[in-house]
């Protein structure tokens, strides 16, 4: 008998120690609690998980994200409170998120500031370094950028005028400033809804008009209960990956620098990718019976005048000041230099 034992703990001695150190490495493996609205299978989470994956790989397993799709941990107030708390770690945030953290990205937000994706460009890449130590201000780790895309009105009867609007029951986030301010001084009937409500809030007439990206309102299935799609841009939003300081500071140096740099790399992929989405989605939509119309050019004048009045009232109050001159000198300097450039 004593033989026997000595030969099967010979045998076994190996797999019990590479049952302890698999349990000792899984035990040390640091794993960062990242949520997000977006739901499973949208480009954003696809995203994640593959910062996920890369991380894994280039940390050998010691870092890893468990990642919490579909809203399940809250709305992104509550993801932010979470994160401030130790309960979460990080959070991919859509524009009301990522501008309730630092305000400055209100001003990238107001309506019919940008036309084109190049002057986006211009402006985030200039503003970068600066916007990130905001958020490192903040007890924030900025990790990246990524588009949600131009926003375009949804209804359920033709939008042609700020008259129309008026007529009908506007869908407004919750305690977006912009929004508020806007809809307010244009006398627009509003009711304020988290993003996961919106959906019902159509079906149940709750709200007739609302607003979104196209590949958003697919992927939230807004369309399903709208008509019309406006094909006037309203405004651009913009998205941020962000973890708190606190927990990325107990990463290695090493596993911080590899973090941040495939994070930013894949932001930045999801950006492009997000972009042609939205161009493939409005046409999608447009396939699949959604009527198409427009705002004529006396409408987006009407539309700019409340504009100015919104940003005269959230400048210096909600916007800081130099943010937003920030924002329009790097604007003018751009488009100024890209008139040259044609001519």
């Amino acid at each position: 008998m004593h033989s026997f034992r000595h030969r099967l703990a010979r045998r076994t001695a190996p797999y019990a120690l590479l049952l302890v150190l698999a349990t000792v490495q899984a035990l040390s493996a640091q794993t960062l609690k990242v949520a997000t609205i977006a739901p499973e299978g949208s480009s954003w989470v696809k995203a994640l998980r593959s910062i996920d994956a890369k991380v894994q790989q280039a940390t050998d397993g010691a870092v890893q994200l468990k990642i919490y799709a579909g809203g399940v941990q809250g709305d992104e107030k509550v993801v932010l409170r979470k994160m401030r708390i130790g309960q979460l770690h990080g959070g991919g945030f859509a524009g009301q998120g990522a501008s309730i953290v630092l305000p400055d990205i209100l001003g990238l937000q107001m309506p019919f500031l940008f036309d084109d994706y190049e002057e986006i460009d211009c402006v985030i890449d200039s503003m970068n370094t600066t916007l990130k130590k905001a958020y490192q201000d903040k007890g924030f780790v900025h990790l990246g950028w990524a588009d949600i895309g131009f926003v375009h009105i949804l209804s359920k009867s033709p939008i042609n005028s700020i008259e129309d609007i008026r007529r009908h029951t506007v869908w407004r986030l919750e305690e977006e400033p912009i929004t508020e301010v806007l809809f307010r001084l244009a006398n627009v009937r509003s009711v304020p809804l988290a993003i996961p409500d919106v959906l019902l809030g159509l079906q149940t007439n709750m709200v007739d008009v609302v607003y979104a990206p196209p590949a958003a309102a697919i992927v939230l299935q807004w369309f399903t209960r709208v008509a019309y799609i406006n094909t006037v841009p309203i405004n651009y939003t913009l998205g941020a990956f962000i973890v708190s300081a606190r927990a990325f500071a107990q990463l290695a140096p090493d596993h911080q620098t590899a973090l941040r740099e495939i994070a930013e790399k894949e932001m930045r992929t999801l950006s492009l990718k997000t972009r042609v989405e939205n161009e493939e989605a409005l046409h999608v939509m447009i396939d699949n019976g959604l009527k198409v119309n427009g705002l004529d050019e006396g409408a987006i004048e009407a539309f700019r005048e409340l504009v100015q009045s919104t940003q005269a009232e959230l400048v210096g109050a909600t916007i800081p000041l130099a943010t937003q001159q920030r924002i329009d000198s790097l604007l003018a300097a751009f488009r100024q230099a890209r008139a040259q450039r044609r001519d």
